[in-house]
C-alpha cells in the first residue's frame, strides 16, 4: 500500500501540476479549491464566437519550443489545442486617450512601458525582471 501522500491547497495550475506530478512519482494527492471549477488563472470562456483566454501564459510562453510549452504537453493542456501567440496580450485605453499595450515580448513590453509612464522606470524594471527571471525559468 502507498503511504506517500500529500494535500494540495488550491486548484489553479501550480496546484494542478503539483498533483500530476506528485502522482507520477508515486504519492496519492487531494486537492482542495475554494471556487467551483479548476484552473485558477489559466482559465477562459467564450463569447460570441471568440476565447477570451485570461491566463497568464503571456510572461512565459505558450508556442510549440517555447520555454513552458513541454510543460503544457506534459500535464495534457496542449493535446488538441492550438496555441495562437499574438503581439498584443492586451490593451487598455485610458479616459486620457492614451492607450497602454501589455505586449509578449518583454523587450517590446518594457520599452512601451517606459515610454508610457518614464517616472515608473524603477518599478517597471523590476517588473520586467520578474518576467525574465519567469522566462528562465
Amino acid at each position: 500500500m502507498n503511504d506517500k501522500s500529500i494535500i494540495i491547497i488550491g486548484a489553479g495550475f501550480a496546484g494542478l501540476s503539483a498533483g500530476i506530478y506528485a502522482q507520477m512519482n508515486g504519492y496519492r494527492t487531494r486537492i482542495f479549491e475554494m471556487h467551483t471549477l479548476p484552473g485558477g488563472l489559466c482559465t477562459a470562456w467564450k463569447r460570441q464566437g471568440y476565447t477570451i483566454d485570461g491566463c497568464i501564459h503571456w510572461l512565459v510562453g505558450s508556442a510549440p519550443g517555447g520555454s513552458f510549452h513541454r510543460y503544457w504537453e506534459e500535464v495534457g493542456i496542449a493535446q488538441g489545442r492550438e496555441f495562437v501567440d499574438l503581439d498584443e496580450f492586451a490593451r487598455y485605453e485610458g479616459d486620457d486617450g492614451r492607450t497602454f499595450i501589455f505586449y509578449s515580448d518583454v523587450n517590446k513590453l518594457e520599452q512601451h512601458m517606459l515610454a508610457f509612464s518614464p517616472g515608473d522606470a524603477e518599478a517597471t524594471r523590476e517588473f520586467i525582471r520578474g518576467i525574465r527571471l519567469c522566462v528562465a525559468f
